[in-house]
């Protein structure tokens, strides 16, 4: 008669996981995986539009202290140098220059002026001026020369004809004093 073994010690063989049990696990983690990436994207979209929302306002006042300081207008003015076609004059997504010297709204920034500094915004946002136009300029006194600014930033899809129409786009606006909010 053979002693009795402990029944772990009868499925030495059997111990880990069987194929079929791999393949359902890799499988529940690439569902759960797929599900978790488009919270992620969102959030990679926000962030993006973040930063460029933190450096357009960054810019315009700059814009406005180089103004004051230089004592002469400042204007930043919509780059068209990118390779994605600008479709309105009130496209921006190709970036801006920060371009200072006495000249009034202007299209190219080649002519007597100085260009500051140079803005560029990532691939795959856009940037939108509606009703602003291709330049933003601040006067002597550090005030906007029009009386009304508002900038979108977002998604190419969720920015259509100056509206906002998801919680993606990001809306930056400045009245006559200067104030963004």
């Amino acid at each position: 008669m053979q002693p009795k073994r402990h029944p772990i010690a009868r499925r030495r063989g059997t111990l880990g996981f069987s194929l079929v049990e791999t393949l359902v696990c890799v499988a529940a983690l690439g569902i759960l995986a797929s599900l978790a990436a488009i919270p992620f994207r969102s959030a990679l979209n926000q962030h993006r539009i973040a930063g460029v929302r933190t450096e357009l306002l960054a810019a315009m006042q700059w814009a406005r202290w180089e103004a004051l300081r230089r004592n002469t207008p400042v204007t930043m003015l919509r780059r068209a140098d990118c390779t994605t076609p600008l479709l309105h004059h009130d496209d921006w997504h190709c970036g801006w220059h920060l371009v200072a010297g006495a000249h009034s709204a202007r299209t190219s920034a080649t002519e007597d002026a100085e260009i500051l500094q140079t803005f560029s915004i990532p691939s795959g946002l856009r940037l939108i001026h509606p009703g602003g136009g291709q330049a933003l300029q601040f006067a002597r006194s550090g005030y906007p020369v029009l009386v009304a600014h508002k900038f979108l930033i977002g998604l190419p899809a969720d920015t259509r004809e100056g509206v906002a129409t998801t919680r993606h786009t990001s809306t930056l606006c400045m009245n006559r004093t200067g104030r963004v909010r």
